[in-house]
């Protein structure tokens, strides 16, 4: 995998459960792109994986900064800050995540961790 990009081989290297590795090539992807909030977002798994909450933290606070409506940030940032005993935060953040909206599957992620069923997910807010 040697000649492949950095981010090419951050994912595999995730995938493979080697997430040290994945952190370093995400950290080098950064390099080329520092406000990829897909990255931050990955690296911030990975670094959870590895129990490292705080800078698991970063990442995640790090992409919302850029993009506030970035719904799996909201949710690795709540991640962090459970495993960090902050769980009144945590809620929080998964909260925010719910009325930003985005992909279902990280929707449903954080209705089980808050123990909501889908009757009790909020309502989307009015189509402009």
């Amino acid at each position: 995998m040697e000649g492949f990009p950095a981010v090419v081989r951050a994912n595999r290297a995730f995938v493979e459960k080697d997430y040290s590795s994945a952190i370093t090539f995400y950290t080098q992807a950064l390099e080329d792109d520092e406000d990829n909030v897909s990255l931050l977002c990955n690296r911030s798994a990975a670094h959870y994986k590895l129990e490292l909450y705080k800078t698991s933290l970063k990442d995640a606070e790090q992409a919302i900064a850029i993009d506030k409506n970035c719904t799996k940030a909201w949710y690795r940032k709540g991640l962090a800050l459970h495993a960090l005993g902050k769980k009144q935060d945590a809620f929080a953040a998964w909260k925010s995540a719910l009325h930003v909206g985005g992909d279902i599957d990280t929707y449903l992620e954080i209705m089980t961790c808050l123990g909501m069923n889908i009757q009790d997910a909020p309502a989307a807010p009015a189509a402009p």
